[in-house]
């Protein structure tokens, strides 16, 4: 699982927001956000060639020298930049000079980093009155005066902090109030979202997005219920996060909810009786002063795929067959690209804007998909598209107003899906591990043997491509070549401009009606975030966040640059006549180090050490190809190898991400995962129960 919550009400925020930095009054607060679409001209076709660097930043907090992945799109108010970085520190900078005016850093609890699915990552701030707003990881929103970094107010957004809840998405002002959602389905907890008054902090209102074990706590939360069995898996959470997407239309004093999978994936194991599952893999509208549901639209019923509807979310006036209409667009993980009356909730249009084979289409009608007999892998391993993955995550889509397209960053990978013979048991955050989430396969290009394996499906492959998709005829425009998996967040201007970074470490300028690169700009760092853009004095800039991580921090893609050079944190501001990059240094190449021979151990320590650091240790540390993690404990220098105990058990590196894990290993199972990891044979280490 794992879409930046940044796109608001397209048609008039790019100007309002490019106002900002160019010192205009106060606007509403709704305004200030970045949509991904800037009415920025002076850098166009003509001239994008010339583009170059104005200035980086590079001054980010890192915790134990452990480089992480930066997901953030900056906000530019009044001249001043503000962004996250990982562990959900603020920066803000003078955005014509770079120069720090301030950070604020809310001290995050490092033994969280056990609690994500997916790094400790951030996806950034939103910007109202002089406050600056953030969410941290460790479940905390926190509002900060925006002229000098001081903490007005702060308060804890988790309901059980026995369970695995933290934050990585970013908080949306809505009104009178300021809503965040959380992350965790993976890890055992129930999704919900929080609206708090943006001057005290004071609850306002939560929406809980399934049901519990207790009382409902809402009416909708009685309606969600008649969709699941009554012997649904309560103790295993339910899942439904909204961990990312969260957009508010001032037009309707709305506040859409995009929510996430189910918790465990499998339909047939969370909610054995079957049923719909609401309000999961759905957009939810709700009131933005009560907390109340206006109308929902389930993208994914009975989801058993991960597929959540967690992406970022366009709101645009535009004519729709034939009468101008509210809309609200998503391109969600399934697959669909969706068209929805954003006042009504009535569904306009669901086409497939990549390879899909879990549904035959969506019913116009009805609403819902039309499943095929690929989807169900409840008696045998089924080939599915898209994968977990999505074929369109968190890295946002943009949508411009010049070409009318829509720019999805899509991902194109199959997943295999099977059941293991194995009970389910209930999840505790703190009391576990993700190898406790037991119903998935491994997605990717599925070996050479795949297609003899799946007859009949479409044959594997593991990449990206950038499509422009033409909301009104539900059809593609135009798709990019192919690019490393997992692309970059996406930015459109008004002259005509689409721009992208990518794993392979190129921001690449595109013309958005026919798809020409126009410049390519290689600054050697992997880019998963948006590109933005503001004018100060006249003068445009484009400033894109770079840092690869996040849910591929374990194995980096084929083509990805990190495997390559080294994967610091950099902010880069490009101007026309600018420098050009300098590329990070070149990666150490040595992938092993020897471990002392006393750590050694038989085959059978070797093979349940082995086992063990699937469950435990993979999902952030990767394998012996000495490629992605963090860190890679194929790399420890002798004197780590004489303080692992302490390391591992006791979580002397816990400030840095590194939590003991005293409460599920014994002395015996630490040894055992030495064993392996001091093993001297090279490959791969048994990833069983990995995401």
């Amino acid at each position: 699982m794992i879409a930046w919550v940044r796109s608001v009400r397209i048609a008039a925020l790019a100007a309002l927001s490019l106002a900002a930095a160019c010192g205009a009054p106060s606007m509403p607060d709704w305004q200030r956000a970045t949509a991904y679409y800037y009415t920025g001209t002076a850098i166009d076709a003509g001239n994008v060639e010339t583009l170059g660097v104005a200035w980086e930043f590079t001054d980010f907090v890192v915790r134990g020298r452990t480089h992480r992945g930066v997901e953030s799109t900056p906000v530019v108010v009044d001249n001043i930049m503000y962004f996250t970085g990982p562990w959900s520190v603020v920066y803000a900078l003078d955005a014509k000079t770079g120069a720090l005016k301030w950070q604020y850093d809310p001290e995050v609890d490092g033994q969280f980093a056990r609690r994500t699915c997916c790094d400790a990552v951030n996806r950034g701030v939103d910007v109202a009155d002089g406050v600056v707003y953030v969410a941290t990881l460790d479940g905390w929103l926190a509002a900060v005066d925006a002229a000098s970094g001081k903490e007005l107010w702060k308060v804890d957004t988790i309901t059980d902090r026995t369970r695995s809840y933290a934050i990585t998405g970013a908080p949306r002002v809505s009104g009178k109030t300021v809503v965040i959602g959380n992350g965790g389905a993976e890890m055992g907890v129930r999704g919900y979202a929080s609206a708090y008054d943006r001057k005290t902090g004071k609850l306002a209102w939560r929406f809980f997005t399934v049901p519990g074990a207790g009382p409902d706590e809402h009416p909708e939360v009685a309606e969600a219920r008649k969709t699941w069995s009554p012997d649904s898996r309560w103790d295993l959470g339910g899942g439904g996060t909204v961990w990312d997407s969260i957009v508010y239309d001032p037009d309707t004093n709305i506040v859409y909810l995009g929510t996430g999978n189910g918790m465990p994936h499998p339909l047939w194991s969370r909610s054995p009786g079957g049923g719909d599952n609401l309000f999961l893999s759905s957009i939810v509208a709700v009131n933005a002063d009560t907390g109340r549901k206006v109308w929902h639209y389930q993208t994914t019923p009975q989801d058993s795929w991960d597929y959540t509807a967690t992406q970022n979310m366009v709101l645009a006036d535009i004519e729709f067959g034939g009468k101008p209409r509210k809309v609200i667009m998503q391109a969600p993980k399934n697959g669909f690209f969706y068209v929805l009356d954003r006042v009504t909730g009535e569904l306009l249009s669901a086409e497939k804007f990549t390879t899909v084979t879990w549904a035959e289409r969506v019913d116009l009608k009805t609403g819902r998909p039309v499943f095929t007999e690929q989807s169900d892998y409840s008696k045998e391993t089924k080939l599915v598209w898209p994968s977990e993955a999505g074929g369109h995550n968190w890295p946002p889509m943009a949508y411009s107003e010049k070409t009318g397209l829509v720019y999805i960053p899509v991902l194109q990978a199959p997943m295999t899906f099977q059941m293991y013979d194995q009970p389910y048991k209930p999840y505790s955050g703190i009391q576990g591990s993700i190898a406790a989430f037991p119903a998935f396969g491994a997605f990717g290009k599925g070996g050479a043997d795949s297609t003899e394996a799946f007859p009949g499906q479409p044959k594997p492959r593991f990449d990206a491509v950038l499509t422009a998709w033409d909301p009104k005829t539900g059809k593609i425009a135009w798709t990019s070549s192919e690019l490393p998996f997992w692309s970059g967040g996406v930015m459109a201007t008004a002259s005509g401009l689409v721009m992208q970074g990518s794993a392979d470490g190129y921001l690449t300028v595109y013309d958005g009606v026919s798809g020409k690169v126009l410049h390519r700009i290689n600054v050697g760092t992997g880019i998963m975030a948006a590109p933005m853009s503001y004018v100060i004095g006249g003068e445009q800039y484009v400033a894109v966040n770079a840092g690869f991580g996040g849910a591929l921090n374990v194995a980096y893609p084929p083509g990805a640059v990190a495997a390559e050079r080294e994967n610091r944190e950099r902010l880069i501001v490009f101007k026309l006549g600018g420098t050009a990059p300098e590329l990070p240094p070149l990666r150490e190449k040595t992938a092993f180090t020897e471990a002392p021979a006393k750590y050694r151990g038989d085959a059978g320590a070797v093979e349940r050490g082995g086992a063990l650091y699937g469950a435990y240790c993979g999902r952030c540390h990767g394998g012996k190809d000495g490629i992605g993690g963090y860190p890679n404990l194929w790399k420890m220098a002798p004197e780590v190898h004489e303080v692992f105990d302490e390391i591992v058990l006791e979580g002397a590196f816990a400030d840095a991400g590194m939590a003991g894990f005293a409460d599920v290993l014994t002395k015996a199972d630490a040894r055992d995962i030495h064993a392996f990891l001091a093993e001297p044979a090279r490959g791969s280490p048994k990833r069983a129960g990995l995401h």
